[in-house]
């Protein structure tokens, strides 16, 4: 059974689309505030727990560049010793032991006479022996070490 067409039904069926259109919900594409509210604070609770390794990192880096005149001293100092050592000493490592005290300075935290047992532990011995070894320290408590064997010359025999 056919209704009858209605008074109004283009009138209606306009009504109706724009109670239809109405009911729907419209999702924008950016953020609502509660999401962006949460956002933020996480972003500040991470900053906050991040903040002291971050910080120690700068000034680890920020030490260790105003200490490194002093260790370029240090390099340059054990440099010296050693162009001393091959140029006017290599045989007499006595005499280099001597020049060492009475020119450098740097703390020197040891200049002393070792030996090494078969497995290549360093042993302290009492007097001249065939290895000297120095160890120099600058004022920020770097230290160098450095060992030093008699080169024989080439004009004498082995």
């Amino acid at each position: 059974m056919k209704l009858p067409p209605q008074k109004n039904s283009h009138f209606h069926s306009l009504v109706r689309k724009r109670t239809d259109a109405s009911k729907r919900v419209h999702h924008s594409a950016g953020f609502t505030l509660i999401e962006s509210v949460a956002a933020l604070t996480f972003a500040a609770v991470l900053g906050v727990l991040l903040l002291p390794l971050i910080g120690s990192g700068l000034t680890g880096s920020r030490d260790a560049m105003k200490r490194l005149p002093d260790t370029h001293s240090l390099r340059s100092e054990m440099d010296r010793i050693w162009e001393d050592y091959r140029s006017t000493t290599p045989t007499n490592l006595s005499a280099l032991s001597v020049n060492i005290t009475n020119t450098t300075t740097f703390n020197i935290i040891d200049n002393s006479w070792v030996e090494f047992d078969v497995d290549g532990n360093e042993i302290s011995v009492a007097g001249p022996s065939e290895t000297l070894k120095i160890t120099l320290a600058n004022s920020q408590g770097e230290q160098l070490t450095s060992y030093f064997f008699p080169i024989p010359r080439a004009d004498e025999n082995p």
